[in-house]
């Protein structure tokens, strides 16, 4: 077997560097990607818990909504979270929110109950087959 050149080894490790180099940067990728993630992850459960409290505490809505005012100004982003920076339109929407919950709750109550079996005496319930037990 013949003894590889000073070129050749040189060669061989260039090869191999632009190997390592090219890994490397695969897995700088892969972090920023994990990262991304990560921290999407993150602002969605911040997110969640704020908007859950603003529900139940005055003064923290009044405290994110004065922070929001400050903090968003491009229109654009404003008109997605009008009920969030301003009070009357938080009202107005929980209002709305309120409204179209009970009007599901009632849909699904009509719904269960059109689904329900009756009892031969029309009063609901057990019973609908076979003649009314004696």
């Amino acid at each position: 077997m013949a003894r590889k050149t000073t070129e050749e080894l040189i060669a061989e490790e260039q090869k191999r560097a632009g190997q390592v180099r090219a890994r490397m940067s695969e897995l700088k990728s892969r972090q920023k990607i994990e990262e991304r993630k990560r921290d999407s992850h993150r602002k969605i459960v911040v997110g969640a818990a704020v908007m859950a409290h603003i529900r139940i505490d005055p003064r923290f809505r009044k405290a994110v909504q004065e922070a929001l005012n400050k903090a968003v100004p491009d229109p654009k982003h404003r008109a997605v979270i009008p009920d969030l920076l301003d009070e009357k339109a938080f009202l107005e929407a929980m209002r709305a929110a309120a409204k179209k919950e009970a009007a599901e709750a009632a849909e699904e109550k009509e719904a269960a109950e059109a689904l329900a079996p009756t009892r031969p005496d029309g009063k609901g319930g057990p019973g609908t087959e076979g003649p009314a037990p004696a």
